[in-house]
């Protein structure tokens, strides 16, 4: 329709808003080509962008993966008198978003001290950008100095500030730091830890098995009226799993449903069910399983299946494996509670190939049920894709059991 209105003429007097609004679009498209054609069409036209239009630029090439081509342009611009004033801080904090997103961390610190070499003021966005990238890459020795900066220019923290932190030191393992950066932020009196910030602190308590520090949290979460979500639920039941303690896990999770009105989802079914298998309970984890559908009415996935998978095979359960397997494909013979969806999840094909590898290795018993469980997937093939059973059926029959598997396959 744009290129039609051109050929019409309906395009001669747009105005700088305009054309952002049209590459904001075409960014939200993914089509750079006409991004660059329509900011070359400004030229021509002698339309001079203002700060908003270079900003719908920039932010549409980030988004679009073009960083540095976005790094380039800036740089056009402040070499241009009439339009290097339109170079402002929410531009240099959306290139900064780009290398940090990248985890190209030598590129940030490059757009920072360009910043403060021209005089760019900051703002917290673009230092809570900047230490995120620190986070997310291995470089928490920056952040005392982006503190110190931040203090001289007079920014305040604010929450992101200090959830980033917490996160980057919890990644990095050190979670007594990330502890006391909690500690001097409700010194301080200003702000009060959210959800986030918790749940970022429990996830490091859960690596390191810390039970007693990660239950003083959440003691702490509930006198600060800070409601855990289904997101705490999955963090909590990894930590009691890993720390040998299922029973409380089960316990905490319903305490905490009850008492804040909310049911658990699939992401924490999946995590109690991994649970049950750390602890050697697999017959627990099949039961949850079946709870899970009759009772809370929570639809399993195929990550679901591939862990309960998983499981039955490192317990050496190939067939309770295989009665998994034929539950999330919706076949006969399994025995278990089976979800209401128009299309099974079914489970990862590695596993299904796993399976059936594993069953043929087995007795007379297990290679008979590998047969069986492969002639019900080739007659379900038009809701398991070719490439799919193709697979399991080349991992079924590559060992010398196989090929005799694959003889009465045929």
């Amino acid at each position: 329709m744009m290129r039609r209105y051109a050929k019409q003429g309906g395009l001669l007097n747009l105005t700088a808003p305009t054309y952002g609004s049209m590459i904001k679009a075409y960014g939200q498209a993914r089509d750079v080509e006409r991004l660059w054609e329509l900011w070359e069409e400004m030229s021509r036209r002698d339309v001079r962008p203002t700060a908003i239009t270079l900003g719908c630029m920039v932010d549409a090439l980030v988004k679009n993966g073009s960083v540095d081509d976005a790094w380039d342009l800036l740089h056009s611009l402040l070499k241009d008198e009439q339009r290097s004033g339109l170079v402002n801080t929410v531009i240099y904090s959306t290139i900064l978003k780009g290398f940090s997103m990248s985890r190209q961390t030598n590129k940030v610190l490059v757009v920072y001290q360009e910043m403060r070499d021209r005089g760019v003021p900051f703002n917290t966005i673009s230092y809570n950008t900047m230490l995120d990238c620190c986070a997310k890459n291995g470089g928490m020795d920056r952040v005392p100095m982006f503190l110190e900066n931040m203090k001289a220019d007079k920014i305040e923290p604010d929450i992101i500030t200090y959830s980033t932190i917490i996160k980057g030191y919890c990644l990095a393992g050190d979670i007594d730091r990330a502890f006391d950066v909690m500690t001097e932020m409700k010194r301080d009196c200003k702000l009060t830890p959210d959800e986030i910030l918790y749940n970022s602190l429990l996830d490091g308590c859960a690596k390191q098995q810390r039970v007693e520090q990660a239950l003083q949290l959440l003691e702490d979460m509930r006198s600060n009226g800070v409601a855990p979500s289904n997101f705490t639920l999955s963090i909590l039941a990894k930590l009691m799993g890993r720390a040998r303690q299922l029973n409380q896990a089960f316990v905490l999770i319903d305490e905490l449903c009850a008492q804040h009105g909310f049911r658990p989802n699939i992401q924490v079914y999946t995590c109690l069910i991994q649970a049950c298998i750390q602890n050697r309970q697999l017959d627990r984890a099949l039961k949850l399983h079946d709870t899970m559908i009759t009772e809370s009415g929570c639809q399993p996935d195929q990550k679901l299946y591939s862990v309960l998978v998983r499981g039955c095979l490192q317990a050496g359960q190939a067939e309770k494996a295989a009665r998994v397997v034929r539950c999330a494909h919706n076949l006969p013979g399994h025995g278990m509670a089976t979800s209401q969806r128009s299309s099974p999840p079914g489970v990862e094909a590695r596993m299904l190939e796993e399976v059936v590898v594993k069953l043929n290795h087995g007795g007379k018993t297990e290679r008979e049920a590998a047969q069986l469980l492969l002639a019900d997937l080739k007659d379900l093939r038009s809701g398991v894709q070719d490439t799919v059973y193709a697979q399991v059926v080349r991992g079924a029959t590559s060992s010398p059991q196989g090929r005799g598997f694959q003889q009465a396959r045929n």
